[in-house]
């Protein structure tokens, strides 16, 4: 009798093991289920990286969804259509990954890196070489990765590495289009 209450007592609490598991899985899955709610979510949540002799770990980034476009908030890109897939980080850290999508119709990936360019060169010198795709944002600017083709293939789809401050799906035409995506990345603190 004490063994088989030991065996359900095991089999309860990995139940539960599976079902929180389970549990932020699909809450994963479902981040971005509407999209003002996946930026809002994403950047709201708050994870502790484990520690492991004093350097601090990964945390994973992994997301599946599909989603309908929206206006593109990035100013002078309005009419642009804009699917947030990674939202803007703010906290010094970066995404990294690998994106896989297909798209109704043909789409961009824009990545969006904090730009400073202060801390690259003097002012007259980017005067006279110019300077990375940048828009404002927040209290700063952004340096925009703008990449156009992923196939040959009259599908609209893709896979790609990533890094950066945000990743979206975009549309220069202003077109609404849906697109269906998986992330499966990390967020990592920048090392220098």
């Amino acid at each position: 009798m004490k063994i088989k209450i030991t065996i359900t007592l095991i089999i309860a609490a990995l139940s539960a093991i599976s079902f929180i598991s389970i549990g932020n899985h699909a809450f994963a899955q479902n981040l971005g289920t509407e999209q003002s709610m996946s930026a809002q979510n994403s950047a709201n949540v708050q994870s502790t990286p484990s520690q492991n002799l004093g350097t601090e770990q990964s945390i994973p980034y992994v997301v599946q969804n599909t989603s309908r476009s929206i206006q593109d908030p990035l100013p002078g890109h309005q009419g642009h259509q804009i699917v947030i897939a990674a939202p803007p980080r703010s906290d010094g850290k970066v995404y990294s990954g690998i994106a896989t999508f297909t798209s109704s119709i043909p789409v961009e990936v824009v990545v969006l890196h904090n730009y400073t360019p202060s801390n690259s060169t003097s002012s007259a010198t980017n005067q006279s070489i110019g300077e990375p795709l940048n828009a404002p944002f927040g209290n700063g600017k952004v340096a925009i990765s703008l990449m156009k083709k992923f196939t040959d293939s009259p599908i609209n789809a893709g896979s790609f590495v990533f890094a950066g401050n945000a990743l979206a799906f975009h549309n220069l035409e202003g077109k609404p289009f849906i697109v269906t995506y998986t992330i499966d990345g990390n967020i990592d603190s920048l090392t220098k």
